[in-house]
């Protein structure tokens, strides 16, 4: 067979071969593809995640309440301490000052053989402190207030130790009430003033000092009685926060009795004149 090529075989191999090879999809089929509003030839936009189970969101939905809850305890649980606290010192703090008012009160009562008595028991305290110098004054009302504070700070180690620890606050207050009742009985207006600047701000330091350790006393005492009662335990951490609240009470009463050594030196001269 004659291999011999005409004209007309290319032509006729060139329309097969186009033939053959497959054309591209026409403009106005990829512009029915796309979706309305998006010009055609032009991507269809971001892919949408693909949605989560049914079932892992109702179980995600159920945990979330229960999480929120746990991570919100600790806050809830120091709100209910503070509150606790807050209310015991509320209540401490009525007890001190009627206290104070019973002892006033109870200086007012007093016959006319005792308040002679009195009159001479104020007026030889007053000139020993006009005699006594700073540092003197200073550890005598330190001893004092001292001594109360570690009664109240021993009650705390006792399961029924909050009596005796209200009972020492109590103590305190009803003699501060009484000096400044004894105070105004004898020396009447010039005693008001002695009682407000020699008696006062002393005694209402060392007094708030010995509320918050009564307040400190009465919580530990309380956690003993659940530790015999309940059998719950108690951490070392407990006794080392409560010695510790206790020396800064400690510190508060040095600074009380710092304050009454003080003020007796600068108002000495309205009880010496």
């Amino acid at each position: 067979m004659d291999r011999t090529w005409t004209h007309e075989q290319p032509a006729v191999f060139s329309a097969s071969e186009r033939k053959s090879v497959k054309a591209p999809p026409a403009p106005a089929q990829a512009a029915s593809e796309a979706p309305a509003g998006i010009p055609a030839g032009m991507p269809a936009g971001p892919k949408e995640p693909p949605a989560q189970p049914e079932a892992f969101s109702r179980h995600t939905r159920a945990e979330m309440p229960a999480q929120m809850a746990a991570a919100n305890l600790p806050q809830t649980e120091r709100r209910e301490k503070a509150a606790r606290a807050s209310r015991i010192t509320t209540v401490l703090a009525v007890v001190f000052l009627a206290g104070v008012g019973y002892g006033a009160i109870l200086s007012g009562m007093l016959d006319r053989d005792t308040a002679a008595a009195l009159e001479q028991i104020t007026r030889g305290f007053l000139s020993g402190r006009a005699e006594s110098g700073f540092w003197e004054v200073f550890l005598r009302a330190l001893g004092t207030s001292l001594l109360l504070g570690c009664a109240v700070f021993l009650s705390g180690f006792s399961a029924v130790g909050q009596p005796f620890a209200v009972f020492i606050l109590l103590f305190r207050a009803v003699g501060l009430g009484m000096s400044m009742g004894y105070f105004y009985t004898v020396l009447s207006g010039e005693g008001i003033l002695l009682a407000l600047f020699l008696l006062l701000p002393a005694g209402a330091l060392s007094g708030y000092a010995l509320l918050l350790g009564c307040r400190e006393a009465l919580r530990l005492s309380g956690r003993f009685f659940g530790a015999m009662t309940k059998g719950t335990a108690l951490s070392p951490k407990t006794f080392r926060i409560y010695a510790l609240k206790f020396l800064i009470i400690a510190l508060m009463l040095v600074l009380a009795a710092l304050l009454d050594a003080g003020c007796t030196r600068l108002f000495q001269a309205f009880w010496t004149k």
